[in-house]
């Protein structure tokens, strides 16, 4: 899940956004196979597991553990409401935060995540009705009938 490199000549947006399409080229062709789904997952609720306060702090933990299950389900034909589009967008918007290497390294302290957090905020406010349909199917459920895995152990590895 390497990003392509942004052209160095072309403002920070552009290359973000450079680096989204990339994004969600990779996030279509992982979806199409389930256990690299399910390890994009994992990777993403590992990864906001090692660094809560980036994203709590923008709120987005809840959000993101929630639209982690609707991929999951989804992909498991156990939930069939989201339309592809929003379902390449949250995938895109998960590649885009395990990418070490994208418009802000996560590795500069107190900066790295921000442009993560922009993502996520802005994927999150254009799937809103998806996301809000979802958690209310999610209620409705009887207890236990849809089967959704704990979030994983940090360095657990992920199921085959």
């Amino acid at each position: 899940m390497t990003p392509a490199a942004a052209p160095k000549s072309i403002s920070p947006m552009k290359a973000m956004n450079h680096i989204l399409d990339h994004a969600k080229r990779e996030a279509a062709s992982i979806l199409k196979d389930r256990t690299r789904t399910r390890r994009l997952l994992d990777t993403t609720l590992n990864t906001l597991l090692r660094r809560p306060g980036a994203i709590e702090m923008k709120g987005l933990t809840e959000k993101m553990q929630a639209a982690s299950r609707m991929v999951r389900l989804s992909v498991k034909r156990e939930y069939r409401e989201l339309p592809w589009q929003s379902l390449v967008l949250i995938t895109a918007g998960f590649v885009y935060f395990v990418t070490p290497v994208d418009a802000i390294p996560d590795f500069i302290p107190m900066l790295g995540f921000t442009d993560d957090a922009a993502i996520l905020m802005a994927i999150f406010a254009s799937i809103s009705s998806d996301l809000e349909r979802f958690i209310e199917w999610e209620r409705s459920l009887p207890e236990g009938a849809a089967e959704i895995p704990e979030a994983p152990k940090p360095d657990a590895a992920p199921e085959a």
